[in-house]
């Protein structure tokens, strides 16, 4: 399948309803300048159509909202309704042990890799790179072994303004093993 020209889009075709499919379709978050060229739209209408779509998703009988970091747009299932959809999900988003190394990750952010994976083992090693991978953590050379720590990614994935509020009135996570 061929990528459609950039510009204008077809007369039938709405900028509101292109950008929406391209958020449902993509499975990472789509850069302005990618939108602005699907859509054809002057900076200054794609904020406008932008900011229709934000409050038509605002209709408590929608179950997606729109999400923006750092210039890049994605859709998100709604947190009140998540519990009760993610069964349907394909795909689990990551495994347990991939999660696990993350907790451990942001609880303790910033945090020696070497200290990971004295909690979590030598499979830690695997988890940390789909992590990075996937933009949820960052690392940093630091002597021998690497700095890592949060991104802002993983903080807008998981709703948070900051660590503390992940951190505030949780315990200490346990020592996974597994």
């Amino acid at each position: 399948m061929t990528k459609p020209e950039a510009g204008k889009p077809e007369p039938e075709q709405k900028p509101k309803a292109i950008i929406e499919s391209a958020l449902f379709l993509a499975s990472d978050p789509v850069a302005e300048s990618e939108l602005l060229d699907l859509t054809g739209l002057s900076e200054e209408e794609f904020d406008s159509v932008l900011s229709e779509l934000e409050l038509d998703l605002a209709d408590p009988d929608r179950g997606l909202k729109l999400t923006e970091n750092n210039g890049k747009y994605s859709l998100k299932i709604k947190r009140e309704l998540l519990d009760r959809v993610k069964h349907l999900a394909p795909h689990q988003d990551m495994s347990k042990g991939v999660l696990r190394t993350l907790s451990v990750i942001a609880y303790n952010s910033p945090v020696l890799q070497k200290e990971v994976v004295e909690i979590r083992g030598n499979g830690a090693y695997d988890h940390i790179n789909q992590l990075i991978e996937r933009n949820f953590v960052k690392s940093e050379q630091e002597g021998r072994t690497k700095l890592l720590s949060v991104t802002q990614y993983f903080l807008d994935y998981f709703e948070l303004e900051n660590l503390e509020e992940l951190r505030q009135g949780e315990n200490e996570p346990e020592n996974f093993s597994s």
